[in-house]
């Protein structure tokens, strides 16, 4: 059994929020090595507690609140579809983190101005989870640091932290452990309590915690920058999605100053028609017809509501949604019959000799 490896959702500019993997992938690694905890459903601010304070990024996904939701079922299913490995570790323990999870949170610092590289990144996971399945899986290497024992395994460490799974890089294990335990000693506290993460408190704040997945970004510098010269300026952004029969889904942008703000609406509302053309054209038209921009002070929000049809449309465009399969392959070529021999030539009769002529 081998570690799934973890990757953050980065995204690579202020408004493309693409995972590098997706949140089903990582949700899946956190059922490859397991043991006892009790749960702790939520919207996942009180851990904040776990993650770094120079964190750029937070998402936490509520599975416990969103569990009943057939459409999160069936989009969840898509993804382990398109990771079957994920899916037969999961099967081979038994998890199965729609039922077994109840709130996953991811936490990261990115390489200098880029999110899509993390630094520096932390997953912890709530949950009920088999018991003992880490030492008995081979390759695992045990540690002890600050009264926590921990485990690592290729470019992976894990340990159980205040009955909460936690994953992080391999070699920052023992930084977490400090920051969960509040004992940084000056390198470092967490999101929770350090002055330096005010700014990313300040903007979760805005963000809607109570949605079943929520993501708060602060903006790199270098995004600001390419902002600006598109007369655009943002500080940070805040996305929250809701499962039920539909996927509802918001944005909240937080700019400068309120006239920013109204200049972005602005140029927004009057690229509507243009944007519910093209979304027409992808089989997304009830979802434009549902898009809403709107100012409120210095931020800007966007909303609107995918059908499940329209959801596995963009599944299929993603490469997902196992639309139409490919024609099955030309069967392999056959080896031809051996030529069978021709017969041995016969020698033809001699034609019968003419009757001589009889004189008359």
């Amino acid at each position: 059994m081998q570690l799934i490896e973890i990757s953050p959702p980065c995204p690579r500019s202020w408004l493309d929020m693409r995972m590098s993997k997706s949140l089903a992938f990582a949700v899946a690694a956190t059922a490859l090595f397991m043991t006892a905890a009790p749960a702790h459903a939520g919207d996942g601010t009180n851990l904040l507690t776990y993650a770094p304070e120079s964190s750029q990024i937070v998402m936490v996904f509520d599975v416990a609140d969103a569990r009943d939701s057939s459409l999160l079922q069936k989009g969840f299913d898509m993804l382990l579809a398109a990771k079957p490995e994920a899916k037969a570790k999961l099967d081979e323990i038994g998890i199965d983190p729609m039922k077994d999870i109840d709130t996953v949170m991811f936490a990261g610092v990115g390489q200098g101005d880029d999110l899509d590289d993390m630094k520096q990144l932390v997953i912890v996971a709530e949950g009920r989870f088999p018991i003992d399945k880490i030492a008995g899986t081979p390759g695992v290497k045990k540690s002890t640091h600050a009264g926590v024992t921990y485990w690592s395994k290729d470019d992976t460490e894990l340990a159980l932290i205040k009955d909460r799974l936690v994953f992080a890089k391999k070699g920052q294990m023992k930084a977490t452990i400090d920051v969960a335990l509040n004992k940084g000693k000056g390198k470092g506290k967490s999101a929770a309590a350090s002055k330096k993460a005010k700014a990313l408190r300040d903007a979760i704040a805005t963000t809607d915690t109570t949605a079943d997945l929520w993501m708060t970004v602060l903006i790199p510098e270098s995004a600001k920058k390419d902002m600006k010269q598109q007369g655009m300026s943002a500080d940070t952004v805040a996305l929250a999605f809701n499962f039920t029969a539909d996927v509802q889904a918001a944005l909240k942008i937080r700019t400068d100053s309120d006239a920013t703000a109204a200049n972005a609406v602005s140029m927004i509302q009057g690229q509507l028609a243009q944007v519910t053309q093209m979304a027409s054209s992808m089989g997304l038209a009830k979802a434009a017809k549902s898009l809403l921009v709107s100012q409120d002070k210095a931020f800007v929000n966007v909303s609107l509501t995918l059908t499940q049809a329209e959801l596995m449309a963009l599944a299929n465009l993603a490469g997902m949604g196992g639309g139409a399969s490919a024609p099955p392959p030309p069967p392999p070529p056959t080896k031809a019959a051996p030529a069978t021999k021709a017969a041995p030539k016969t020698k033809a009769a001699p034609a019968p000799k003419a009757a001589p002529a009889t004189k008359p």
